[in-house]
């Protein structure tokens, strides 16, 4: 039979050709995944920028941190900052070219569960917009404040870095470069994390760096490995994300070099985690990544002596980690080498303060059992002149040469008392390793008493964080962590719908709480941040805001573990992610978000997401095989 051709007018011909059409140039395949791998590498080379500035400091801040000067020199948060900024702009530009120019566009899956978490983001980024708009504090919410670079502007970054990463980490190319550039960073980290730890050779120290970055004077070297995240806690936090996805990484169809060198790269973080000394993060790292090693042993097909090996290995490179870890803490039994895990600074031969009052004459300490009242009639102070009750008796202290008053009671075992010119400073007993620790100073005027507090400012009386003694006695529980979160919570009565604004928690947090900060550091100390993600959020752009983020992340959790069931394919990359993400979540209780570590987890976080974009089932493969 004929064929015929049908024109737009409906007529019919057999001789007629059809009407030509414009032509569509198809992109070349590079530019699909040139984006990709861009995003990549500078979200990989980040934590490396460093560049000697002087910048600015607000009034604001310099009372806040008790700074003399208007200025200071930041070398590793502001540059950074700028930098993601940069990331963030480069996004924009290339997507908005990439719609306007490529042909054809690229696909945007996007599910009930993407929309879902895409819209707490949104939600999210909003309520940060707002509380930064009407915050007291606008300049430093915007931009960030001093020692705590990640104002709203590199929230707005994160947020760009997820979406780009979501984007445009579709292709097989991108998601193998990705892979490649991990294992490489991966491989720097663990060698300088040796370098530094072992041989005292510091990032910033390098000749190299230091004419680059325009940099004077040298780092000094710690107990701890930091490399260039700001504290090892930082460092650590990073190390546990990328270990289960650097395990995610190792597939048995590599060649036997490349599988060989993602092997020894994974040890090496590893090594380097444990140099970190960070409790949190070695748990949470080492325990995510022992529970994917399982799910993916028990997910493989190899025989079940296999297994067995795999299995036995992997329990006692735990096992082996830990005891290393364990090893690390300081105590002389088991017993105080965990305690002082969970503890921090041992507190046991002191005072241990819980509330100080001043009600006129009268000066009260307290601790869990002993209430010491010392009281003066007059500005006079000697021995004579001073009353001191212990319990509701009246006790006399004994007088030393050096004019120190001291007590033979046991319940004031550790409390001495000297008498200065201007008025009584109390030693209960606080040493830090290096030198004696800080002592509680008081004033005697014509009015009463007063107490000296954080950067000599002088207190009528000492504000308490909480009345639950309970709750005091437990300060000192996670290296202070305890003290801090109580502090935030405290704050946190106007942030229901909006925070404060980001980076703002030096100006709300309670500075003067003395007895806690005796308690937690022998010192005096101040706390410019929450130490928990979550509370950061909640102060910064709202407890809704928390929720959003918290709902997006349990969103994606529980989206991952349905991805991994029977009737989906295996794919072990997809649940290193996932697991990586899960200790980031997971370790986002003890630590903060930081441009040190957080655009890799939002740039981790986009891609995970857009490998749920369309699972293939197992009978979809098989029937494709066929």
């Amino acid at each position: 039979m004929g064929s015929t051709t049908q024109n737009h007018s409906g007529s019919r011909s057999g001789s007629q050709t059809p009407k030509s059409r414009t032509a569509v140039q198809i992109t070349s395949p590079w530019k699909w995944t040139l984006p990709g791998k861009i995003l990549t590498v500078l979200i990989c080379i980040l934590p490396f920028i460093t560049l000697s500035v002087t910048a600015p400091i607000t009034d604001a801040s310099r009372t806040a941190y008790f700074i003399g000067s208007s200025d200071y020199q930041d070398f590793e948060q502001l540059c950074r900052e700028v930098f993601l900024w940069g990331i963030a702009v480069f996004a924009l530009v290339y997507f908005i070219y990439e719609r306007l120019c490529l042909k054809p566009r690229r696909e945007m899956p996007l599910s009930k569960m993407m929309l879902t978490i895409f819209g707490c983001m949104g939600g999210y980024l909003l309520l940060g917009l707002l509380s930064t708009i009407f915050s007291d504090y606008p300049l430093e919410a915007w931009i960030g404040n001093y020692g705590l670079y990640e104002g709203y502007l590199a929230l707005l970054a994160y947020g760009i870095v997820f979406a780009a990463a979501w984007f445009w980490c579709d292709r097989d190319e991108v998601i193998e470069f990705v892979k490649k550039s991990l294992v490489v960073l991966a491989f720097v980290l663990g060698i300088l994390a040796i370098l530094e730890n072992t041989f005292g050779v510091c990032y910033y120290n390098l000749s190299l760096i230091q004419t680059l970055s325009q940099l004077t004077g040298k780092v000094s070297a710690t107990d701890s490995a930091v490399l260039t995240f700001g504290n090892a806690d930082y460092l650590g936090l990073y190390y546990a994300m990328l270990l289960p996805v650097l395990c995610g990484t190792i597939t048995m169809d590599l060649k036997t070099s490349t599988l060989l060198i993602r092997i020894a790269v994974t040890v090496l973080l590893t090594m380097a985690l444990l140099l970190t000394h960070v409790s949190n993060a070695i748990l949470f790292g080492f325990g995510t990544m022992a529970v994917y090693l399982l799910v993916r042993l028990l997910r493989s097909n190899w025989m079940r002596v296999g297994k067995y090996i795999v299995t036995i290995v992997a329990v006692v490179a735990v096992v082996v980690g830990s005891c290393r870890f364990v090893n690390t803490r300081s105590g002389d039994t088991l017993t105080e080498k965990l305690e002082h895990t969970i503890v921090g600074v041992d507190a046991e031969n002191t005072f241990r303060l819980l509330e100080v009052h001043v009600d006129g004459n009268t000066l009260t300490l307290e601790n869990a059992d002993t209430v010491l009242k010392v009281t003066a009639e007059s500005e006079s102070l000697s021995a004579s002149d001073l009353t001191f009750v212990c319990n509701g008796t009246t006790v006399t202290p004994q007088e030393s040469i050096d004019g120190v008053l001291s007590f033979a009671e046991d319940a004031l075992e550790y409390c001495q008392v000297e008498i200065t010119s201007i008025g009584l400073a109390f030693d209960l007993g606080y040493q830090l390793q290096e030198g004696d620790g800080a002592k509680l100073e008081t004033i005697r005027t014509s009015d009463g008493w007063q107490v000296v507090g954080i950067g000599n400012t002088i207190l009528d009386d000492v504000p308490q964080v909480s009345d639950s003694r309970w709750l005091q006695t437990k300060y000192t529980y996670l290296n202070g962590r305890v003290f801090v979160w109580a502090n935030t919570i405290s704050e946190l009565d106007d942030c229901i719908f909006l925070g404060h604004g980001t980076s703002t928690s030096i100006y709300y947090l309670e500075q003067n709480d003395l007895p806690a900060l005796l308690n937690i550091f022998g010192q005096y100390a101040l706390f410019n941040k929450p130490h928990n993600w979550y509370l950061q959020m909640a102060q910064d752009t709202g407890v809704l805001s928390a929720v959003l983020v918290i709902v997006a992340l349990t969103v994606f959790f529980f989206c991952g573990i349905r991805l991994f069931r029977k009737k989906y394919v295996w794919n072990p990359w997809q649940m290193g992610l996932w697991f990586g993400l899960l200790a980031y979540a997971f370790c986002g209780v003890m630590n903060d978000s930081m441009i040190y570590h957080a655009p890799m987890f939002w740039f981790l976080f986009g891609i995970a997401l857009r490998g749920m974009a369309k699972p293939k089932m197992a009978e979809n493969v098989e029937s494709e095989k066929r």
